[in-house]
């Protein structure tokens, strides 16, 4: 009951704010009510444009009817770029724009509301996150930073998850592409779900520097800056920015603190009229406050939350630096070669007893060629290699509880190579797009495997309708940790990693509709998925060891539609159906917990007169089953109630290029958990952004 008196919140302000559009006359010249004559794709991004990289582009770009804006270009979906109209596969992006209107600088929260995707939050800022797509788990969504992969090799399946918490905006962010779906083939092991790519503005022309800061309740503040030049022959970009919070307390004595310092920064020379050279870097150092208990049942059935222990905590690091040449050779040939290396850090500090930590470091290499043969106007084939090494430094002590906190390592590293190809054909005078891709992978510790992918646009250009199918096979290797993990007891080494593990395969397969209403004021998609996961593993609690131990699916639709009949208003909603299941040892099929069958999102955003930009964001998210201990310390699935949210910016830019902004998250206070954890109440903050 109390989740649908939730929902009704944001239903009734959706209707109150349609009614306003509908019944609201024009407002000048200023914000013409002029409805927009040709497709705009206002739920992708319809302010993302063409940047110099250096490598042809794939297709013909269209331009808007008012003001010869272009269309949205993306470079993840086929590793080119890419006008969205002419992309086969299944992508949301959301653009730095976006991030302004609703002043929402952590990266996963602001595109949680995209179909298909759906955040985990364990509390308040800087408190462990997850994000799954389509259901999908957290080893199967390969993050990446500027088309370099982010990894964390000292995780135990080798995913960013201890990082996404971290993930806050740098302020020279171009936008974030989210591309789901089995991705085996362009993008390798752990993209089996879909591949999360935040890309960075680059070759920004002028000389310039922003500052911008963010106060919040609870001691909060975030403060981002950024100090660029730029010219045809060169550039250099460097963005830095610190977020501090004393944040909840969830009933107890100590908070739930978080500190992160960090940076962005790029930089390009045009060496030739056909070569430049980039670099690229990521940077986070963040320190938290850890649990004292995790959540539990007591005698009653109700919950016990978590709270803070004065004296654990984590110290963390991630740090990315990337070099990328691109040469346009001919307009028939255009190659790249990358390199990049990513170091990250976990050291958990148990009490303040010197040397009672435990730490996980790790380390990655990457390096990559791809090439680009046009070999007509219609006909691309896309060829190359990459190669990644990955390495593990653990250092546990050996037995705290005899008070010997000797350090004891384990360090294990392992390297991967592989070839892939994808060839683009556009037939039937571009309205039949067809993409069709191999990879051979040759991992150093496992059989070599070859995955691959089709996939197709159909284009009804009279009643602009797009047809989209999708099929891939899909592969993930095991992680170092599910290979050679452990832990000390009592200064035993107890091994749960497991050297005959056989890595996950997959086959996964999509179906999607797009079509376009009165003349481009209205967007809507709908998108069927099916995933079948082969050899998944899982940590088999009995055996106390990682485990090719199961089968699992996930399948579902999502959806969107997106309003944009004036400039002076924005609305986008999305739905989310997705049934992720597991087989039991019995051969049952069970629901996979933690993970909500049905997510509601949506954004409404007004420029309003006297420079004024009001937005509202709402998520209504349903029940999720949750494993949590009694007081006999026996697993109990909790049915955890939904809950929806409401979050609220107003902006108001004055001179042209300055803003002061008021924020408020949770708007109406909604009391509720995510995984047991307590969340956030309504977190009011304000700030401005100064741009020179």
């Amino acid at each position: 009951m109390k989740g649908r008196t939730s929902l009704m919140k944001i239903g009734l302000t959706v209707m109150v704010l349609s009614l306003f559009v509908l019944t609201r006359p024009s407002i000048g010249p200023t914000h013409a009510a002029t409805p927009i004559q040709e497709q705009t794709y206002p739920h992708k991004d319809s302010s993302a444009q063409i940047q110099s990289t250096g490598q042809k582009s794939k297709g013909k770009v269209k331009e808007k009817a008012s003001g010869g804006q272009l269309e949205p270009i993306v470079v993840t979906a086929s590793r080119m770029e890419t006008p969205i109209s002419q992309v086969t596969k299944s992508v949301s992006v959301v653009s730095a724009s976006d991030r302004d209107e609703r002043q929402q600088y952590f990266l996963p929260d602001l595109f949680s509301t995209e179909p298909g995707v759906i955040l985990r939050r364990l509390g308040g800022p800087g408190q462990w996150s997850n994000i799954s797509l389509r259901g999908a788990g957290s080893q199967h969504t390969q993050f990446q930073y500027n088309g370099f992969p982010l990894r964390d090799a000292a995780d135990t399946q080798s995913t960013l998850q201890y990082f996404i918490e971290d993930l806050y905006s740098g302020s020279n962010l171009r936008q974030v592409e989210i591309l789901k779906g089995t991705q085996s083939t362009l993008y390798g092991s752990q993209a089996m779900g879909g591949v999360i790519n935040i890309l960075p503005e680059t070759w920004k022309h002028g000389t310039g520097a922003e500052f911008r800061s963010e106060v919040g309740e609870r001691n909060t503040f975030l403060e981002n800056g950024r100090f660029y030049h730029g010219q045809d022959l060169l550039y250099f970009d460097f963005n830095p920015m610190y977020i501090k919070t004393d944040g909840l307390k969830n009933g107890g004595d100590h908070d739930f603190w978080y500190n992160n310092f960090g940076f962005t920064a790029g930089g390009g020379l045009k060496l030739t009229p056909n070569v430049t050279a980039e670099f690229s870097s990521v940077f986070y150092d963040a320190d938290l406050a850890l649990s004292r208990n995790t959540p539990s049942l007591d005698k009653n059935g109700n919950l016990v939350k978590n709270t803070a222990d004065p004296k654990k905590h984590r110290k963390s690091l991630l740090g990315q630096y990337g070099l990328k040449m691109n040469h346009v050779v001919s307009s028939l040939w255009d190659y790249s070669l990358k390199g990049a290396y990513t170091e990250t850090q976990r050291h958990y500090f148990w009490s303040d007893i010197p040397g009672h930590q435990s730490n996980y470091d790790g380390s990655t290499g990457y390096l990559e060629t791809q090439h680009n043969v046009h070999l007509t106007d219609r006909f691309t084939l896309l060829f190359g290699a990459d190669y990644e090494s990955a390495s593990y430094d653990g250092r546990e002590p050996r037995n705290p509880i005899a008070q010997d906190y000797t350090a004891v390592p384990t360090k294990e590293a392992w390297y991967s190579w592989d070839l892939f190809s994808q060839a683009s054909l556009e037939l039937l005078d571009d309205a039949l797009l067809l993409n069709i891709g191999g990879r051979f992978n040759n991992p150093q510790a496992f059989d070599s495997k070859v995955v691959g992918e089709a996939s197709a646009a159909y284009f009804i250009k009279n009643t602009e309708t797009k047809f989209r199918a999708q099929v891939g096979t899909g592969y993930r290797t095991p992680s170092l940790y599910e290979i050679y993990g452990g832990f000390l007891f009592r200064g035993t080494m107890i091994t749960i990693g497991n050297p005959d593990l056989k890595p996950e395969e997959s086959l996964g397969y999509e179906f999607g509709v797009e079509q376009t209403w009165l003349g481009g004021m209205v967007h809507t998609g709908l998108t069927w998925f099916h995933t079948d996961f082969d050899d998944l593993i899982t940590y088999d609690g009995i055996n106390n060891k990682y485990m090719n131990a199961t089968k699992a699916k996930t399948e579902g639709f999502e959806t969107y539609m997106d309003i944009g009949p004036w400039e002076w208003i924005k609305l986008s909603f999305s739905y989310t159906y997705v049934d992720p299941m597991y087989q039991t040892k019995e051969g049952d099929w069970k629901r996979r917990t933690y993970t909500p069958r049905n997510k509601v999102g949506g954004v409404v955003t007004l420029i309003l007169p006297q420079n004024l930009t009001v937005s509202l964001r709402g998520i209504w998210v349903s029940e999720r089953i949750v494993p949590l201990y009694d007081p006999n310390f026996k697993t109990v699935n909790w049915k955890e109630p939904s809950y929806t949210t409401v979050d609220a910016a107003l902006t108001y830019t004055f001179f042209k290029k300055h803003q002061l902004f008021l924020k408020v998250e949770n708007l109406f206070d909604e009391d509720y958990t995510e995984s047991g954890y307590g969340m956030p109440g309504r977190w009011v903050y304000g700030g401005f952004k100064a741009v020179f």
